[in-house]
């Protein structure tokens, strides 16, 4: 009987040759156009790599590509969440992360460049007469409607307007971006740092100051009717202007996330909130009044009484409970 051989070369050959290359799936080739060209733009902005992107501001530099920038690290995060989806091991998923801390870095940078470059237009004051852009509990709208509504509102507000509504709306941008992408609470961090000063200082500008019911106790009369007048005219322009305003720019700018929103002002505002409504509190335990002392508690209380609408709109938050439980001290 013939014993049929076959050559041992030939027979990997054929072995190999009935292997198929394992098909790539359709993430996979998405992965692939996406990392090419988030590549481009996102490493063309990498702080630690280039002497130009460290010392150049990309929002300001050209916000066209800016756009492209966040469109870029917006669709590199779905490509990801497909491609782990399949398979999680992917060596493209590493790349892919490595982009995404650089672009991510880059947004931190460019979202406190706009908050510290832009203090006086984003003012409390400023941004109150801008109410119209105010977003409280609402859907954030595509970037094209902000842009047309920049165009649109060009010819009937100012300059200064102008620029704090630009800036509005590119730390919206920024927050969507990385609260989306998983990084909102380095976001919300440098918020909170930047905006807390300027209402604190506000405050501090408006001469309201902290004190203690002892202390409201020892005061002559005169010293005391002065700081009187001066709260009276403070919680004037804290509702209409301070909280007002900084309650807007909150809204607007962390317009996609209810949490993160509450959150954040409540962090910024109470403190001076509570340096504010507390001199009504301390003047009421501070002593036995005479006349004339109710007469000025009356006019405080008239002050908050008028003002109660805008506290309960602006102090809403089971977060900001306290803020209106002293004001009705």
């Amino acid at each position: 009987m013939r014993t049929i051989c076959f050559n041992s070369r030939t027979t990997s050959s054929v072995s190999r040759m009935g292997q198929t290359a394992p098909a790539r799936t359709v993430s996979d080739m998405a992965m692939d156009r996406t990392l090419e060209i988030a590549e481009l733009i996102i490493t063309k902005w990498d702080q630690d790599t280039s002497a130009f992107a460290k010392v150049t501001s990309l929002f300001h530099e050209n916000r066209a590509e800016a756009k492209e920038f966040i469109r870029c690290l917006n669709e590199l995060q779905k490509a990801m969440h497909s491609v782990v989806s399949e398979n999680s091991n992917s060596q493209k998923l590493i790349r892919a992360q490595c982009l995404m801390e650089i672009g991510m870095k880059r947004l931190q940078k460019e979202f406190y460049q706009i908050l510290s470059m832009n203090r006086a237009h984003l003012d409390p004051e400023s941004v109150s007469t801008r109410s119209s852009l105010s977003t409280r509990s609402s859907t954030s709208d595509n970037e094209d409607n902000e842009d047309d509504e920049i165009r649109l509102a060009g010819d009937s507000i100012t300059e200064a307007e102008d620029v704090s509504t630009v800036a509005m709306t590119d730390l919206r941008l920024i927050a969507e971006c990385m609260i989306s992408s998983g990084y909102g609470k380095e976001c919300v961090k440098i918020y909170k740092i930047i905006r807390k000063s300027i209402v604190d200082e506000g405050i501090y500008r408006l001469g309201v100051e902290k004190v203690t019911s002892s202390q409201i106790h020892k005061m002559d009369w005169e010293v005391l009717e002065i700081r009187i007048k001066s709260w009276l005219n403070a919680v004037n322009v804290a509702m209409k202007t301070l909280f007002n305003g900084e309650r807007i720019l909150c809204d607007h700018v962390f317009a996609s996330s209810d949490s993160i929103r509450e959150s954040c002002f409540t962090e910024i505002t109470r403190e001076g909130a509570s340096i504010l409504f507390g001199f009504t509190e301390m003047f009421a335990k501070s002593s036995k009044k005479s006349p004339v002392k109710v007469f000025r508690s009356l006019d405080m209380y008239t002050a908050i009484a008028s003002h109660w609408q805008e506290i309960e709109s602006i102090f809403s938050d089971d977060s900001t409970s306290t803020v209106r439980s002293q004001a009705l001290t």
